[in-house]
């Protein structure tokens, strides 16, 4: 039988979305634990996470319809903090809202009352969060789960941030003078030394810089170079 270690790198090879959620269910039961699920908003101006999880479907498109993945105090201490959050309905009350906040309240309803939140940051994204629940009470051995749920937070980062890049890249067409501007601003050339190296006037590369930022959804011809390189569209 494979190590926990050994199914969290699986993590790493996984090539699509079905994979990951086949791959983090098995690592998520591993770690004794019934539901998981990761949500990682990308860089730029994405409205909508990259979800991957064992949650029922219906239950993403509720709670993040509904807005409260925006406003949910868990997802706030997530951009905020490194510290995990560990939780458990039975000592929530009405009034209290840091411990177990509409986030874990929707996932009580189907029966998910103690858990584990992880913050995971890196990859440029604006917040991400791997949530880990259960239906029993944990073991006083939770302690050091925890720390087996902070390392699968981070094998799941990586995987899931590739995944979800890969999406936006199919989303994302550049221009191959676009991939040139942004080529040699990567490598520290300013506007006027990219419109002799390339030929053309200073305007038009500023042209293509700023149509490349406005479709990574990012400020600044520096930003969108970063978001090129990340998604491997250009290279130096």
């Amino acid at each position: 039988m494979a190590s926990t270690l050994e199914l969290m790198q699986a993590l790493l090879v996984c090539d699509s979305h079905e994979q990951l959620h086949r791959s983090g269910s098995e690592c998520a039961r591993r770690l004794g634990y019934d539901a998981w699920v990761y949500a990682m908003m990308p860089a730029g101006s994405a409205e909508v996470p990259y979800l991957c999880g064992s949650l029922p479907p219906t239950w993403y498109a509720d709670h993040f319809k509904h807005g409260h993945g925006a406003a949910d105090p868990v997802f706030a201490h997530c951009r905020r903090h490194l510290r995990p959050l560990i939780w458990h309905v039975e000592n929530v009350s009405d009034e209290e809202d840091l411990c177990c906040p509409v986030f874990f309240r929707d996932a009580a309803d189907i029966g998910l009352r103690y858990g584990i939140t992880v913050p995971v940051h890196g990859f440029g994204c604006q917040w991400g969060v791997l949530a880990l629940a259960s239906s029993k009470a944990p073991p006083r051995t939770a302690m050091r789960r925890l720390a087996d749920a902070q390392l699968f937070a981070t094998y799941v980062h990586e995987a899931g941030h590739r995944l979800a890049s890969a999406v936006e890249n199919d989303h994302v067409r550049l221009t191959e003078r676009e991939r040139e501007c942004l080529r040699w601003t990567a490598g520290g050339k300013t506007g006027w030394e990219i419109s002799q190296v390339l030929g053309i006037s200073e305007r038009t590369v500023v042209f293509h810089l700023e149509n490349a930022a406005r479709k990574f959804g990012v400020f600044g011809r520096r930003q969108a170079a970063a978001r090129a390189i990340a998604l491997q569209m250009i290279s130096l």
